[in-house]
């Protein structure tokens, strides 16, 4: 991982007060920074005679490291990703199986979920390999 010394030349705001002031923090290099907690960082920087200068630090390396990554996506957005892009593909065993008054595809959430793995467990001879027929024979028509 590069060093925040790295990034002095192309970035006049990181200067040695910003290099010290994360040195205290044990802050050395960009995944050191990414560690840390931003706010925390920023809460100990106003408390600092040239907090202004020091925000601009950190604000300068977030927007470093968010040109050079995509976007972070928090768990709602993954969700509606998921949802709005992938198939769910039904098994066709909405009468076939009736486990405790539920079907099979209301046990898996409306059916196979594109891009997911779904793993049949059970004890020996109690119809895991004929799931698996049936499932692909549902596909397969």
């Amino acid at each position: 991982m590069s060093s925040l010394k790295s990034l002095e030349s192309e970035y006049p705001i990181i200067d040695s007060n910003f290099h010290k002031f994360c040195a205290s923090h044990a802050i050395f290099t960009v995944e050191d920074f990414l560690l840390n907690d931003v706010y925390v960082l920023v809460a100990f920087a106003e408390c600092q005679s040239n907090s202004k200068e020091l925000k601009q630090g950190i604000t300068q390396v977030l927007s470093i490291i968010d040109s050079l990554h995509p976007p972070w996506m928090n768990g709602v957005d993954l969700l509606t990703d998921a949802q709005r892009n992938k198939q769910v593909l039904s098994t066709g065993c909405e009468g076939y199986f009736n486990l405790n008054f539920l079907t099979l595809d209301l046990l898996l959430g409306g059916g196979l979920h594109e891009g997911q793995l779904t793993e049949l467990v059970g004890p020996s001879s109690s119809g895991k390999t004929q799931v698996g027929y049936l499932l692909v024979m549902a596909d397969w028509l």
